[in-house]
């Protein structure tokens, strides 16, 4: 496998930014703020401890350290760290689960799986926060927490 180095350009969704519609970039991404749709990267997506998606992710190599409620397929390596809440489907190359971490779906790691295409239309999930919702509709697997801060 070709080891991807990401360029030094990076999107970032800071603390305190609200995003509703889906985000692609050619760059890696990352995001301490909140997502209400899909994150598409052909580099690497870092999901900040005060980060949420409500959504899915895909990018060639995924940290996640907060919340994502959507489904995460990536072509390289899925950390998730102790402080993650992720629920969804996990599509891998290669995974690491911190213990402490919530993961609630079905998991599918190897070299050899299937990673789906990205369906970016369909609708997006709602985020984990006491804040106004940016999605109306409530979602079956919602869940509230609260964490801390994250340096790069």
């Amino acid at each position: 496998m070709a080891i991807i180095t990401p360029s030094t350009h990076i999107t970032q969704i800071k603390q305190g930014s609200i995003i509703t519609g889906n985000l692609k970039s050619s760059q890696s991404i990352r995001v301490d703020g909140i997502v209400t749709g899909d994150l598409l990267s052909d580099e690497k997506i870092i999901i900040g401890m005060n980060g949420e998606i409500g959504g899915n992710l895909r990018g060639i190599d995924i940290t996640i350290e907060g919340y994502v409620n959507g489904d995460v397929m990536t072509k390289g390596f899925l950390h998730i760290t102790k402080t993650a809440k992720v629920y969804g489907k996990i599509y891998a190359i290669e995974i690491s689960i911190e213990k402490g971490a919530e993961l609630n779906g079905k998991v599918n790691v190897g070299k050899d799986i299937e990673i789906p295409e990205l369906n970016t239309s369909s609708p997006s999930r709602s985020s984990s926060q006491e804040k106004p919702k940016v999605v109306p509709a409530p979602l079956q697997d919602e869940k509230s927490d609260n964490y801390g801060s994250v340096a790069w």
